[in-house]
């Protein structure tokens, strides 16, 4: 059986990303669009972004960036994002994101793949990003965000830019040429570059207006980082329907809450471990956060007890989504009849059907089994890696997700599991396949499997199974070589195990299930 939505499909238009957003930014005038919390309430209208891409495309193009060429955007949450994004749309270029937080050498691993020719930082990140071009040779140009001594800063690019730069002849193919190139460990193994194309981008943005339903009163506040999917789709969704948006660059209980007193923020999109931590923080009867109506849950899943209680005790409004950096978003909850354990129904221009895991035949209603979908929001394909586009996207063109799950009679649908086995600590993905190639490199360690352990706080952590050949190997030595070659949310803080066999089936994969299964025998003791 194939869902669809119950509502009419979205008519999409077949423009560029950065002319589709442009042409609604200019709508907003000198409104609010943009407020920095941590550069002291700094705010920016509409106009000024608008007057900023223009500026920022001009002076990309005439550093020579064109169609093909890759700019790479290694920024937290701050106003240059969103310009760059679009400067980058309108030359025809592609643009890649990266976690500025990530170690030299997760970004060389990055950039040897996709191969930027420009690259914007923070400032604090700047010897790293030097010493990452060292490898990643493509790099011909850095430019840091803010104004540096060392380097231009993407403000004095456009300070030197006038209007009339503006690529105005560029016209991408909008369903064929790549634009946006996230990164993701799909359904399984290494990070993979997801290639979106500017009609997908297009799509992504306009079914997110719909799926949060936002209004031009809202305040929305958004620490979520713009580079990972979830916080690219929130704030230029906001661009388009010209909302004000708080953006923050780290999450702290005291100043979300700082935040929603000081600007009358009305929504809000955070992750379970950070809606835990904001309930029960004692911090919150010190501030007056009547203000905030809604609060979107995604990245992982929300215990429904844990979301009925945030409601009763925020009285406001917990919604839950669902979307991957492949396909996102794929559902929406219009009505209050949807229960919370429900990720929604299928949203508009969008098919989705149920498949037993072993045959592929299409499963009906309460029947579990693999979600797959269909949509103009899902990618082209994984960058230069056609092997692992097949194994994803089937010849009918569906986009088999790796999440297990259900719907109802009456078209919700759950998540209750999933083949895929990446760990998600506080929203962000962890690939075992990573930690487990770098821990082979120690050289006392001969077989190793990493997986994800259930914690209250950050969701799941990596815990580490461990074949040595050396018996006096200790686990903090272990947790000793995997500092400061991996970011620290990658760290096993889960615990390490050593043990004499890996778990295996007949051909070879690791069974993560046993060892999951090990690991809960062990909590309840």
């Amino acid at each position: 059986m194939i869902l669809s939505s119950p509502h009419p499909d979205l008519l999409l238009p077949d423009v560029s990303f950065s002319e589709y957003v442009l042409r609604n930014i200019q709508k907003h005038g000198n409104e609010i669009a943009l407020i920095s919390a941590d550069d002291n309430g700094k705010a920016y209208t509409y106009s000024e972004l608008y007057e900023s891409v223009l500026r920022c495309a001009g002076a990309l193009f005439n550093l020579g960036v064109k169609k093909g060429d890759v700019v790479a955007v290694a920024l937290g949450n701050r106003a240059e994002f969103p310009i760059i994004v679009l400067a980058t749309a309108a030359c025809g270029a592609i643009l890649t994101t990266c976690n500025p937080n990530y170690t030299a050498d997760e970004i060389t691993k990055q950039f040897l793949h996709s191969k930027p020719s420009v690259v914007f930082v923070e400032s604090g990140g700047l010897q790293t990003m030097i010493k990452v071009a060292e490898e990643a040779e493509t790099i011909k140009q850095i430019f840091t965000a803010e104004k540096h001594s060392r380097c231009k800063s993407v403000w004095d690019l456009i300070a030197e830019t006038g209007r009339k730069d503006f690529p105005f002849d560029v016209r991408p193919e909008t369903k064929e040429t790549p634009f946006y190139l996230p990164y993701s460990s799909g359904t399984t193994g290494l990070p993979k570059g997801v290639v979106l194309t500017h009609s997908n981008m297009v799509a992504i943005v306009a079914l997110t207006g719909l799926a949060f339903a936002p209004s031009k009163k809202d305040c929305y506040y958004l620490v979520l980082p713009l580079f990972h999917i979830y916080g690219t789709m929130t704030i230029f969704t906001n661009l388009i329907q010209g909302i004000k948006t708080v953006l923050q660059r780290r999450f702290s209980v005291e100043s979300f809450l700082h935040c929603v007193q000081e600007y009358k923020v009305t929504k809000t999109t955070a992750v379970p471990p950070m809606i835990l931590a904001i309930y029960n923080s004692p911090l919150l009867s010190k501030y007056d956060t009547s203000s905030l109506q809604s609060l979107f849950s995604g990245a992982a899943p929300l215990p429904e007890t844990v979301g009925f209680e945030v409601m009763k005790k925020l009285n406001l409004r917990v919604v839950q989504g669902w979307g991957l950096t492949e396909a996102v978003p794929l559902t929406a909850t219009k009505d209050e009849q949807t229960p919370l354990k429900s990720i929604g129904k299928v949203i508009q221009n969008t098919k989705i059907k149920v498949v037993d895991t072993e045959t592929g035949q299409e499963l009906n209603c309460n029947e579990n089994g693999e979600i797959c979908v269909k949509g103009p929001q899902v990618m082209k394909g994984y960058y230069k890696n056609p092997e692992a586009t097949a194994g994803c996207i089937d010849v009918d063109g569906w986009f088999h997700t790796g999440d297990i799950g259900y719907f109802d009679k009456f078209g919700h649908i759950y998540i209750i599991d999933r083949l895929k086995e990446l760990i998600k600590v506080k929203g962000f993905q962890v690939a075992p396949a990573e930690l487990e190639e770098l821990l082979l490199r120690h050289p006392s360690v001969t077989d190793v499997a990493v997986i994800g352990i259930p914690d209250l706080k950050s969701g799941e952590l990596p815990q580490a199974y461990l074949v040595v050949n050396d018996r006096s190997v200790t686990e903090n030595d272990i947790h000793k070589f995997i500092e400061g070659r991996v970011s620290p949310y990658k760290y096993l803080k889960g615990g390490v195990v050593f043990c004499d066999v890996i778990p295996k089936s007949a051909s070879g994969k690791i069974l993560r299930r046993e060892l999951r299964a090990r690991a809960a025998a062990k909590a309840k003791l």
